[in-house]
């Protein structure tokens, strides 16, 4: 039988470690994971094998040669650019006259091939994916299969949103050789991004097939260490190299082993390893061929490659060291620490956890090592949450952090291009903002800076001044220790999924572009960005009529960035404002929502007396209104987007409305009214943003503008006062004509790993009802509907449901979140 290797790949989530090795070449537990897929081949008598090449090839080729000393034989192909997974394999096309199978070089597995092809052959298809169930399936390709294993559905690294399956590609098929019709030599191509889906949409025999056993995608350095750790623990069906001297203790040819030192199994001791007296080496440890433990050193749960030296009294805790390291006396080196090749550390020398250094550094004696070297402290696997990046300001967002972070979005945005940034008005984001520019200006991108400014604003000056992106950070409105970064396009929404990621690899790889000082970018400073901001307004809103109302407002508002627009549009609109300043405000943090909420009911009472035609709390970043109609009504914030889209369907040729899927459906009720239709988004900002931008959903229906009224109560207000001046009535009877809607939320608790499995079990449970899966899973009922989401960010589900009555919502609500708790405890 023949097989394809794919061992192409850099491995940059790898790097230290991958520097100077073709990932395919790291080894585990001393062998080049390769080896093992090698002899997985061999071991179901795929023994023709071709292998792909791309990244430092020679180093694959001069270590197996023609495979003769592993049973097998192997032939070569190397690529000149890269090709993706199918386009590489297309290479060997001429090599792969009979059904064959493709598996990476560079994952580690023990799946029994033999049944998948027994399961290929009986299918009679044209290609089976090897798929397998993992708890986190974001970071993978998720296939949805029917019952006889043929495939339905590609979803490639989903959100949980999307998550309707815990089963994933691992990257293993068995194909027909017919499949090379399909594309052409010499073209970028991959399999589960561009062939698989297009074979599914042209009706071709796909199949899915289920595996058992072992398998790691070794993707990152946690999985790797853990890869290590399974192999010690018999967790994988390949026997450690070397012979088993004692019981889970392996060792290679012309080790010596002092008789007091002390060995705790499982661990593995390569060849010509020497152990010195007193040294101590415990469980799930790894040590390379030719190392040197001297007297005394202390290793627990670390993995050595070839060639390193551990002076006297050495401590290693969870550490990884690849070839070539002297570390002297004394040296602590903690958990998850790693260091790339040929390192020198001198004696006393510290390095704290999870830090990381690239090769051939060199670390003085007595030094303290707290962020990598050479570009920073590593911080964890992903940045950004539903609204860009939040921590803690100047714990977790230190100057050190954001200095970083300015230099992972220069990396990523072209060498000469122009970023706008702006900030609220509080002291820890103006501080932070320093470091993040300076990190921008190191990467050769100029700042456009405006100072204290609304998101808003922000959003409004990209497109106006033709950025390439921008960034606004402030103290985060749900909790005022955090700090939180919004990214924006070119088009002034939220940067997509796609773009995080860039940025989350460029900020965690940490190889961030560095200019020399002459292209160093520069900082242009931005002033009045706010009034291009407020004359936008006016010219797509029936400002004359509104004049003509002279409505009196009752508003509430912060001194920072919001106190720069919303009384300059009010009184550019004729209004007469009334100030209603709430007691006990606080001037060093954002006002939380329930203070906004129990002011708004105090401001409600100041509507009354002074006669007001409304009232208006606003955030400080002047994005949430909550509003008092003449009556001392508060309105729901559900009722303001309704007469928002009434607005627009009312007075403008527009007639799609987009709405999260997480909204009532009393606006279709609303909208159907006027023979508009409603279209339904995920629930994050950036996917509204996109809908709004593609259905053309802006004022007038004539005028291309950048404002999104979910996003922008400043915008919105305005609106909304056209909405009253136009229609010559109350605020009031506006909301008495909208119809009546009863809804219930509440929150789940579930840990990260039990949500692809729960999920595909509500899934499984619901498909024979009416369902919708455009984010989560929203179930109809004869009563209402209720929505499952999975939270981006919390290790949680949210439950939202509508009914007909406050009591049925409650129940819909207490279902699924009961359900939830049910499956919880069957994991």
């Amino acid at each position: 039988m023949k097989a394809i290797v794919m061992a192409g790949g850099k491995g940059t989530r790898l790097k230290p470690l991958t520097c100077k090795q073709p990932k395919p070449m790291v080894p585990v537990a001393g062998r080049p994971m390769m080896e093992y897929i090698i002899e997985l081949l061999k071991r179901y008598n795929f023994t023709e094998i071709g292998v792909t090449l791309f990244y430092l090839p020679e180093l694959i080729v001069n270590h197996f040669g023609d495979g003769k000393d592993f049973g097998v034989s192997l032939q070569y192909f190397v690529e000149e650019t890269p090709l993706g997974t199918a386009g590489s394999v297309k290479n060997a096309e001429e090599f792969l006259d009979q059904t064959f199978l493709v598996i990476s070089g560079d994952a580690l597995t023990d799946i029994n091939l033999a049944e998948a092809l027994a399961f290929h052959r009986e299918r009679k298809a044209l290609v089976t994916i090897v798929l397998t169930k993992v708890s986190n399936p974001l970071d993978y390709g998720v296939v949805i299969t029917g019952a006889d294993g043929r495939i339905k559905r590609f979803l490639e690294k989903p959100g949980w949103g999307e998550v309707f399956s815990d089963t994933v590609n691992t990257g293993i098929y068995l194909i027909e050789p017919e499949v090379f019709r399909f594309y052409e030599k010499n073209k970028a191509v991959d399999f589960s991004k561009d062939l698989f889906p297009a074979l599914l949409a042209a009706g071709q025999p796909l199949y899915g097939y289920v595996a058992g056993g072992y398998w790691s995608d070794v993707g990152n350095l946690n999985q790797y260490r853990q890869a290590n750790y399974d192999l010690l623990a018999g967790k994988i069906q390949f026997k450690p190299p070397g012979q088993e001297i004692a019981p889970g203790i392996w060792a290679g040819e012309g080790t010596e082993i002092d008789q007091e030192s002390s060995l705790e199994p499982p661990l593995v001791l390569g060849k010509y390893v020497r152990v010195c007296k007193g040294a101590k080496i415990g469980a799930y440890s790894v040590i390379g061929d030719h190392c040197l433990v001297n007297e005394q050193a202390s290793l627990k749960r670390s993995i050595l490659w070839n060639h390193n030296y551990l002076g006297y009294e050495t401590e290693l805790r969870g550490a990884i060291l690849a070839h070539h390291n002297h570390l002297k006396s004394c040296v602590a080196v903690y958990e998850g620490a790693v260091l790339g090749e040929g390192c020198t550390v001198g004696s006393k020398a510290v390095i704290k956890p999870e830090i990381k250094i690239w090769p051939e550094k060199y670390i003085e004696s007595g030094s303290v090592v707290n962020s990598s070297l050479v570009w920073g402290l590593r911080w964890g696997t992903t940045l950004f949450g539903r609204q860009g990046i939040e921590k803690i300001a100047n714990l977790e967002f230190t100057p050190e952090f954001a200095a970083r972070l300015g230099a992972a979005v220069g990396t990523i945005l072209p060498e000469k291009s122009h970023l706008v940034v702006s900030t609220d008005h509080f002291l820890p984001t103006r501080v932070l903002k320093t470091a993040f520019v300076c990190g921008c200006l190191g990467a050769g991108v100029n700042v456009y800076d405006l100072g204290v400014m609304t998101t808003a604003v922000a959003r409004h000056a990209v497109v106006l001044l033709q950025a390439k992106s921008g960034v606004h950070l402030r103290l985060s409105p749900l909790n005022g220790e955090n700090m939180r970064v919004e990214f924006i396009d070119g088009q002034g929404l939220t940067i997509n999924r796609d773009l995080e990621r860039k940025l989350e690899q460029a900020f965690f790889t940490e190889e961030f572009r560095h200019m020399p000082a002459e292209h160093l970018g520069a900082i242009i400073r931005v002033d009045e960005a706010h009034r291009h901001y407020l004359e936008e307004i006016m010219k797509v809103t029936a400002a004359e009529t509104i004049k003509q109302a002279a409505f009196r407002v009752v508003v509430a508002y912060d001194e920072g960035a919001v106190s720069l627009v919303l009384p300059a549009l009010l009184s550019g609109l004729g209004c007469e404002i009334l100030t209603y300043r709430p007691e006990g405000a606080s001037r060093l943090r954002p006002w939380s929502l329930p203070e906004r909420t129990a002011w708004a009911a105090e401001l409600a009472q100041q509507v009354k007396r002074e006669g007001a035609d409304l009232g208006v709390v606003i955030d400080q970043n002047g994005e949430h209104l909550i509003l008092v109609d003449e009556k001392g009504r508060i309105l729901k914030e559900e009722q303001l987007l309704a007469l928002l889209a009434l607005g627009i369907l009312k007075y403008s040729p527009v007639k799609t409305i987009a709405v999260p899927v997480t909204a009532p459906h009393f606006y279709e009720e609303v909208v159907h009214a006027y023979q508009g239709k409603v279209v339904r988004t995920k629930a994050n900002p950036r996917a509204l943003m996109e809908k709004v931008v593609e259905e053309r959903l802006f004022p007038g229906g004539h005028e291309r503008t950048h404002f999104q009224p979910a996003f922008d109560g400043i915008y919105s207000l305005a609106k909304l006062l056209e909405l009253m001046a136009q229609e010559k009535v109350g605020l009031s009877e506006l909301v008495a004509a909208l119809p009546p809607y009863y809804t219930a939320q509440k929150a789940v608790d579930c840990s990260w790993e039990d949500k692809g499995r729960i999920m595909r079990s509500l899934f499984e449970e619901n498909k024979e009802k009416r369902i919708e899966i455009i984010d989560g899973l929203k179930v109809y009922h004869e009563q209402g509907w209720a929505l499952v989401l999975p939270d981006a960010e919390e290790p949680v589900f949210q439950v939202y449901s509508e009914a007909g009555s406050q009591e049925e919502a409650e129940t819909l609500t207490s279902l699924y979140s009961n359900r939830i708790s049910e499956l919880k405890l069957q994991s």
